[in-house]
């Protein structure tokens, strides 16, 4: 059984508005890495929302490890099997230390006092952030920032951390570590991860992509096939790794070249053969 299913999922703002969500169908297996690609207003931030209970669907339902997100009894336990990490790690931040926040989730859980230490810990060393761990939060770079809104998220265990855009508003060295941090979560861990993101490069890192427009899926395959279909994402103003684009353009003045390339190494050694005959 898959860990997060959606069944004919529909959902809008409000009676008066357009379906942001229109009729999605999708499953998503425990331990797995997907990431959801489309352009702003597409409704995947929405989907997000909607695949860890956030909120509710207009029609259609979600289960989370067999537990229907609209079940109001269930809520606590939702909680515990998905957490959410946002887009500006300020919005996650509730206390000025930084084991503090972390110890927040546990406490609120009413665990023993030697539990949360653990998780804290534990959480912290997960993410890097041990030697930080007496740090004032507000002092703090967004890439730590965001690490440690991951930690607090992992210190209430979950089987599935989802990432609404959570490198957005970093700059190139916090998005390469957020990035790691969460491949290290799926691969180490086992945690499943499902990452809302505009960077082709951290898309090509999932073993999954899903692509919405208007509120659907058009597409879900590895990134591999995914970014084959070069034509198709151009369409809906979506981009392809730059690798990926630079075939592709060769091949558009005559070159017979290889799709589904999106490391450089790979189009470096394509590049070397053709070059040889």
């Amino acid at each position: 059984m898959a860990f997060i299913e959606a069944r004919g999922v529909e959902f809008a703002y409000s009676p008066e508005e357009p379906l942001v969500i229109d009729g999605i169908d999708v499953k998503i297996e425990k331990g797995s890495y997907v990431a959801i690609l489309g352009h702003n207003g597409c409704g995947k931030s929405t989907l997000a929302k909607l695949l860890c209970g956030i909120v509710a669907p207009t029609e259609g339902q979600i289960l989370v490890d067999g537990i229907n997100t609209c079940d109001g009894e269930q809520e606590f336990e939702l909680r515990k099997k998905c957490g959410m990490v946002f887009q500006n790690p300020d919005n996650q931040l509730v206390a000025s230390v930084v084991e503090e926040d972390v110890a927040f989730a546990p406490e609120n859980l009413g665990l023993p006092r030697e539990e949360i230490r653990k998780r804290v810990d534990s959480a912290l060393a997960t993410v890097d952030m041990s030697e930080y761990a007496k740090h004032t939060t507000h002092k703090l770079s967004g890439g730590q920032k965001q690490r440690i809104a991951i930690a607090g998220i992992l210190a209430m265990q979950p089987e599935c951390i989802i990432f609404d855009e959570a490198t957005a508003m970093l700059d190139p060295t916090g998005r390469k570590e957020i990035a790691a941090a969460m491949k290290r979560l799926n691969k180490e861990l086992g945690i499943t991860v499902v990452t809302i993101t505009h960077y082709m490069g951290e898309a090509i890192e999932a073993d999954r992509i899903i692509v919405m427009n208007q509120g659907k899926i058009i597409a879900d395959g590895t990134p591999a096939e995914i970014f084959s279909k070069v034509e198709q994402l151009k369409e809906v103003s979506l981009a392809v790794p730059q690798v990926t684009e630079l075939l592709y353009m060769l091949e558009c003045d005559g070159y017979q070249m290889p799709r589904g390339i999106l490391h450089a190494m790979d189009a470096a050694e394509v590049l070397t053969q053709k070059l040889k005959k």
